[in-house]
């Protein structure tokens, strides 16, 4: 090779070193900054949601930062490359937090895209009213651009219009030849020399496998995934001519992108181009004198490789740590599980006992209430019993005192005798109904004792199980206090794992760049185009390798994010069944022990109307005595009648004992109505009682519904929370075998990739250093393309979207 072949080896060496001295130097930040990290990461992510801790978010920890600028040039085109829109987004940054901004801009239509701050223009000079915080805004241009892009679509040797090939089949190839349209006149050695901003331009296409096949890219790289094929090209249009290169057949620098491909029923999406001069514009040859200056470069590069190495031999260790413990917390949240399932069990048991006690109350309660109203009405019918023996007396009291007249008036007394003796045979008859009634009333009551009894014992039984139930609730709402704080240690790990891999990738994908652009210089099937192509293809390892375990730590980061929900859930759901048993006033607990205090009454209540009834029967007994024995009077008073003239003495006799009978009867009587007046009032009572204790159950009923629909909804979140462990545990097995490739690719990528690029190093560069420092200072100069105000730090890239080409609608 010649000389010029060695010159850009050592070219791309310090493009190179300035890659991985950067992703070096980010490494080493995250490893001092380790402990600020959780909350600086965590501060980041909720100031996006929220405008005001945004603007105090975005000030810089350090009020010496300048302020600064950031353009994005977002191109659409056409799918030849036609330019049709130009929009522009910028970031100025605020990092003194100053209260006026100021700005310089020639877009048009410009809008803030994040918060409500206005701003003044007086020509293309800004100045933005601000909070402290950073401002983001978006115009518009239709001015030139610093390169053009454009396609060319070529099927089976013919050109062809891109909306005439959608849905078309055979051999195509699509080109991208980009024009480099800022072009600056310096001083070199003495002279006057055009040169052109050096832009690095990046396009990339996904490529659908069951449209294009057979695929051959030039000046680019074809990835794979299985269903999609994803091409990479690069090319820097204008340094074969900045460098005065044209003449040399050895080295081709690309100015273009080309691939080739077998398509069927053709139709694309869209692609990107990435335009950047900051890789040029970060290139430091201030310093290098002569080849021993450039030796020191590579030698820091080897070193910083090193490190790098080292830093993803930790990375494995710590994660295979990860995984390690991963199993323990699987192993937890199974016991966890099987204890919700078990208490929603119980929980779904107490509820259904509950319920139909609840329902047995309400029955005891109506069958009350009927017993109530028979005792009263007996009750209304031993006063107006009482009324007619009154009766009786003085009708006794006055045929005592006319029996001196009975011979006169015995064809009266026949007639009232023959009454007498209806009466009482009525009178017999209604005292058996009453014994019966009576009888029936005290089987009644010893069924009720019987009753009210074996429910104290069950509310007894109740109470010492929902104590038990108590217990287990109190010490699962201890265990899980401290699930969210576990989880959010573990999200707050993996966002700082994922952050170093998009840093890693992101480097890896420049030193690829550099590679390729290196490969061109040399012959296929030289030792030095052997070499390269095996770093290229550790470098795109690498890169792939990183980029799985990236997509590794996004399914864990899903998972620990479901994890994080449920948890909460797992939390709310112990304190709410916690605070339901253990309310002073509406808890279970407490209303368990008015339930039983409440029962024990209705007992007592109970046993005290069994007793009244047997009193109450014992009096209906003598009742229906007396009214036997006053039938039988009245039978033989009757009988009698006929020869009441000749012994009106016995008469007078007879009437006294009748007197005295009825007095006896007429004292049952009292008996009776006493009695049945204490059973009207107990009968009350018990009334009022045994409302209370359905009240009581009802409110227990609804108790333990809400016990059992909580005991459900905790069942279910656990589950999800051992379905979320199961996808974390996979996910970490993943993210373990992705750092272990890391390493291992690192590792080879040192051995096969700097080291050989350390080998192909001569020291021809001095004739290429002014031409190089000509190119840095122009990358230096364009930094912004709608304007940036004097003292303020700019950058600039573009970004060109590609339409796609879509078949139409059938």
């Amino acid at each position: 090779m010649k000389k010029y072949s060695r010159v850009l080896a050592g070219i791309l060496a310090v493009l190179l070193s300035a890659g991985c001295t950067g992703l070096y130097a980010a490494a080493q930040s995250d490893r001092s900054s380790a402990a600020d990290s959780t909350t600086s990461t965590t501060k980041s992510e909720s100031d996006k949601k929220d405008t005001k801790d945004t603007k105090k978010a975005d000030k810089s920890d350090s009020d010496t930062e300048k302020q600064a600028k950031e353009e994005t040039v977002y191109v659409i085109t056409d799918a030849s490359g036609n330019k049709t829109k130009t929009v522009v987004s910028n970031w100025l940054k605020n990092p003194q937090g100053v209260k006026k901004l100021e700005d310089v801009s020639d877009l048009t239509d410009i809008e803030n895209v994040k918060t409500d701050e206005g701003f003044t223009a007086n020509g293309d000079k800004l100045t933005w009213d601000t909070e402290g915080g950073d401002i983001y805004y978006k115009g518009y241009t239709d001015k030139a651009l610093p390169v053009d892009v454009k396609v060319t679509y070529t099927l089976d040797g013919k050109e062809i219009k891109p909306e005439d090939l959608a849905g078309k089949s055979g051999k195509l190839t699509v080109r991208y030849d980009y024009t480099n349209n800022d072009k600056k006149t310096v001083k070199i050695n003495g002279k006057k020399t055009d040169i052109y901003v050096p832009y690095l331009m990046a396009t990339t296409a996904i490529l659908d496998t069951n449209v294009y096949s057979n695929v051959e890219v030039t000046n680019g790289k074809l990835i794979s995934d299985g269903s999609r094929q994803i091409l990479i090209g690069v090319a820097m249009p204008g340094l074969t001519k900045s460098l005065d290169l044209q003449d040399n057949e050895d080295i081709e620098i690309p100015e273009y992108v080309e691939f080739t491909a077998d398509v069927k029923d053709f139709e694309s999406t869209t692609a990107l181009t990435v335009a950047t001069s900051d890789i040029f514009s970060k290139l430091d040859l201030s310093d290098i004198g002569d080849a021993d200056d450039l030796q020191d470069k590579l030698d820091e590069l080897s070193d910083a490789t090193d490190e790098l190495v080292d830093g993803t031999a930790e990375l494995y260790a710590g994660i295979k740590k990860l995984s390690d413990s991963s199993g323990t917390l699987i192993t937890g949240i199974d016991k966890l599980y099987s204890g919700s399932k078990s208490l929603d069990n119980g929980a779904k048991t107490l509820n259904s006992g509950a319920t139909k006690l609840r329902d047995g109350a309400k029955t005891l309660d109506s069958s009350t209430g009927e017993l109530m109203r028979g005792i009263s009405t007996a009750h209304s019918g031993s006063t107006a019993l009482l009324g007619g023996f009154d009766q009786v007396n003085s009708g006794m009291s006055t045929l005592k005192n006319g029996s001196s007249s009975l011979s006169s008036g015995l064809s009266q007394v026949s007639s009232g005798a023959q009454q007498v003796n209806n009466g009482a045979a009525s009178l017999a008859a209604g005292t058996n109904k009453l014994v019966t009634g009576v009888g029936d009333l005290q089987a009644g009551s010893k069924n009720l004792a019987a009753g009210t009894k074996q429910t104290y014992d069950g509310s007894t039984a109740l109470k010492k199980g929902v104590a038990t139930l108590n217990a287990g609730v109190s010490t699962l709402y201890e265990k899980v206090q401290s699930l969210p704080a576990s989880v959010e240690l573990l999200s707050n790990g993996i966002t700082k794992v994922d952050n170093a891999l998009t840093q890693s990738i992101a480097y890896d994908q420049q030193v690829l760049a550099g590679l390729e652009q290196l490969l061109g210089n040399y012959e296929e099937g030289s030792a030095e185009y052997t070499s390269i192509s095996n770093m290229i293809a550790a470098v795109n390892g690498s890169i792939q390798y990183q980029q799985g375990a990236q997509s590794g730590l996004g399914d864990v980061s899903t998972g620990v994010g479901t994890m994080a929900t449920e948890g909460k859930q797992l939390v709310d759901g112990v304190t709410q069944i916690y605070n339901g048993l253990n309310d002073k006033k509406k808890g279970l607990v407490a209303g368990v022990d008015n339930l039983n205090t409440g029962l024990k009454t209705v007992n007592e209540g109970a046993s005290a109307l069994k007793t009244g009834i047997g009193t109450l029967a014992k009096s209906s007994k003598d009742l229906n005595n007396g009214a036997a024995t006053l039938s039988a009077g009245t039978k033989n008073l009757s009988a009698g009648v006929s020869s009441a003239q000749a012994g009106a003495s016995k008469l007078d006799k007879g009437v006294d004992s009748l007197n005295t009978g009825v007095s006896k009867l007429s004292n049952g009587a009292k008996t009776l109505d006493s009695g049945l007046g204490q059973l009207d009032n107990g009968s009350k009572q018990l009334k009022d009682g045994t409302a209370t204790l359905y009240s009581s159950l009802v409110e227990l009923a609804q108790g333990t519904t809400t016990l059992s629909s909580g005991s459900a909804e905790l069942f279910s979140g656990i589950g999800q929370l051992k379905d979320g462990s199961s996808q974390l545990s996979s996910g970490v097995k993943k993210l373990e075998s992705g750092a272990k490739t890391l390493k291992d690719g690192m590792a080879k990528y040192k051995d096969e990739g700097i080291g050989k690029l350390l080998d192909i190093y001569n020291n021809d560069l001095k004739g290429l250093i002014d031409r190089l420092d000509a190119l840095k200072t122009a990358a230096e100069d364009s930094t912004t393309f709608s304007g940036a105000a004097d003292g303020v730090e700019s950058s600039v890239k573009y970004i060109y979207e590609t339409a796609a080409i879509e078949k139409a609608d059938e």
